[in-house]
């Protein structure tokens, strides 16, 4: 399985410390690579590049500084590849995940709060048997209903 932990950060010389634990977290099991970008990047470039990639699993760290651009990219990746998940952490989308899941039918997963370890649960789930009512600290839809697990 294919999986990306990604973000747009602020500038260049920022580095996102959120993606690198969950790929600390779940390095015993998955090889997860890691994307950064910035804010200023063209979305069609971050979009291109993501895609080049073929992931199955793309994580976004999500900030109040870049959610109207990832959501950009994360909506664009889903045309292009309907199948891809994509999951979203980070403080931005953790407060309230209901209304984000209700606004953004793109988004697959939500993971709330404390990503390494329910990162690394839902990333088992999706690889194996997909009972995502497993895994606690997400949301997600099942049967077109929103669903969150604590």
């Amino acid at each position: 399985m294919n999986v990306i932990c990604s973000t747009l950060n602020a500038k260049y010389i920022h580095t996102n410390l959120a993606i690198r634990y969950l790929k600390a977290y779940a390095a015993s099991e998955f090889d997860i690579s890691i994307k950064e970008y910035t804010i200023k990047d063209p979305v069609l470039n971050i979009v291109s590049d993501l895609y080049r990639q073929k992931p199955d699993v793309i994580g976004f760290s999500c900030y109040i500084w870049n959610i109207e651009e990832t959501l950009k990219v994360v909506s664009m990746l889903k045309k292009i590849n309907p199948s891809i998940y994509i999951v979203l952490g980070g403080p931005e989308v953790t407060y309230d995940t209901t209304w984000w899941m209700e606004n953004n039918p793109e988004i697959d997963f939500i993971v709330i709060g404390e990503g390494e370890q329910t990162f690394k649960q839902l990333l088992i789930e999706i690889q194996s048997s997909q009972t995502f009512e497993n895994v606690p600290g997400i949301a997600f839809r099942q049967d077109g209903q929103l669903k969150v697990t604590l």
